[in-house]
């Protein structure tokens, strides 16, 4: 490692928590701010949630757009471009006078947001050795997603000032930080591949599949859930994703490496991540409803019921720092989709006090930081380093589509019920069946597959290697297919 890296890497460390934790903090800090922006806005509840769902779209086309950029450009520049949008963007959303300008600047920031990601993560990742990885896998855990468990607390006790608008300005200023940091430190190399072609089919289906199906769950405000209004672009948007994932792998060079991604560790880490985020949204703005309008609790009473929510995800961020290099970290992602049904049962089982909910909130932020980024490792590990911006740009957008599609589902089902308690409830059991489920598919597949617990190569994955083996998905349920890469299913047992 040279002298310019070390250097480098504290700066590398700042800009990605100063370039991407403050967006994902306004994630889910937005909630308890809606009705605010709405009459400040003199906007209708549906026009701030299209808004949101917008930004939601373009984060998910930023990172699929950011991808194929990477591979041809030179990532320090790129970075010094997105940042001033995302700046420029989170202000104009501060500062707009009408719904039009507010949805304008929440989707560009959007967009920036889920360029820096791809702009910034891999290169934290694999640019610094395998010394470093992990307080980098701490780092990408609080700046992908784990962040997201502040949210909560800061949007309350914004709602309850009133000033949402000082806190845009905030969330700009710290964006702002960023761009100093990449300037003064961005570690500089060649782009891996200047010659690829530009992949426009792919980014117009993920254009097309994210705007309908957000624009279909955020019309839910207004709407019922069988309304043409919102099933025909939900139906629009996930008929666009399947032709997204049949052109890809009709390409002879694609963007998004399906054929890699279609083996055990990929796809049990992007399916953990999709679960975790979208549990963990849904049971985050469930408890903030039932709080807000059956408990009666003012913005400032319910922000302070979420303090132990990224204090969980803090420990989980160690637990990943800690485990990345060892064998257990498949076992780090299990424990989370645990805590994340434990969240809602517990909910379910003794009701809506505050000590229940402090618990319950400490689960989700442990649940969250345990799932979403320690899936992407998995499904990293499962592929060469050279691939990862590829790859994490795949699992960013069918997170998003996961995470903030199934939050205004759940949400609509808790609201269409006569009885706002009994529809929470309700809510929670959907998310409490959708957590067991990602639990088993998470410990089911490997099993099937013949996974086994081994400690990652990281050297080698660093060279250009796997970390990991990642054999044939669900190999024993598969009659003739071999891989030598898959275990017994029995012990003693022969190999497929």
């Amino acid at each position: 490692m040279t002298t310019r890296s070390r250097a480098g890497y504290p700066l590398a460390v700042a800009l990605v928590v100063l370039g991407l934790c403050p967006y994902v903090v306004v994630t889910t800090a937005f909630a308890p701010l809606a009705d605010l922006v709405a009459r400040d806005l003199h906007a209708s509840a549906q026009a701030v949630q299209l808004a949101g769902g917008l930004g939601n779209a373009a984060y998910a086309v930023g990172a699929v757009v950011a991808a194929q950029l990477g591979q041809r450009f030179v990532q320090r520049r790129l970075f010094l471009v997105y940042t001033p949008v995302i700046v420029v963007a989170t202000l104009v959303a501060g500062l707009a006078g009408d719904g039009l300008v507010f949805t304008i600047g929440r989707t560009a920031e959007g967009f920036a947001a889920g360029a820096m990601l791809i702009s910034s993560l891999p290169v934290l990742l694999t640019r610094f050795g395998s010394g470093r990885v992990p307080v980098s896998a701490a780092v990408v855990n609080v700046g992908m997603f784990g962040a997201s468990a502040l949210g909560p607390v800061v949007g309350g006790l914004v709602a309850g000032t009133e000033d949402w608008r000082a806190f845009f300005v905030v969330v700009a200023v710290l964006e702002a930080l960023a761009w100093g940091a990449a300037l003064a430190g961005f570690v500089r190399f060649d782009p891996p591949d200047p010659e690829r072609p530009f992949d426009v089919q792919a980014v117009f289906w993920v254009v097309v599949a994210t705007t309908l199906l957000f624009t279909g769950t955020s019309l839910l405000t207004g709407h019922a859930f069988v309304s043409w209004p919102v099933l025909l672009p939900l139906a629009g948007g996930l008929v666009a994703l399947a032709l997204l994932f049949v052109v890809e792998e009709r390409q002879e060079q694609p963007l998004i490496p399906l054929r890699e991604l279609a083996s055990q560790l990929p796809v049990t880490g992007t399916m953990a991540a999709m679960v975790g985020g979208a549990v963990f949204v849904g049971a985050l703005q469930l408890v903030q409803l039932e709080q807000a309008d059956v408990v009666r609790r003012g913005p400032e009473a319910v922000a302070w019921l979420f303090w132990p929510t990224p204090i969980g995800a803090v420990v989980a961020a160690v637990l990943l720092g800690v485990l990345v290099r060892t064998a257990y970290l498949p076992l780090l992602v299990d424990a989370g989709l645990l805590a994340l049904a434990a969240a809602p049962a517990l909910l379910l089982a003794l009701g809506s006090g505050r000590p229940v909910v402090l618990v319950a909130a400490a689960l989700l932020g442990f649940g969250a930081g345990a799932t979403v980024s320690p899936g992407l490792f998995l499904t990293g590990f499962g592929l060469p380093a050279t691939q990862l911006g590829r790859a994490f740009a795949m699992v960013q957008l069918l997170r998003s589509l996961a995470t903030y599609a199934v939050a205004p589902v759940v949400l609509h089902l808790a609201q269409s019920r006569g009885d706002l308690a009994a529809g929470v409830d309700d809510a929670l059991v959907v998310l409490l069946v959708l957590a067991a489920v990602g639990l088993a598919a998470a410990v089911l597949l490997p099993f099937f597959s013949g996974a086994r617990l081994r400690r990652p190569d990281l050297e080698g994955w660093l060279d250009g290697g796997q970390a990991l083996p990642s054999p044939t998905l669900a190999v024993h349920l598969r009659p003739g297919t071999e891989d030598d890469d898959a275990a017994p299913l029995l012990p003693g047992g022969e190999p497929p």
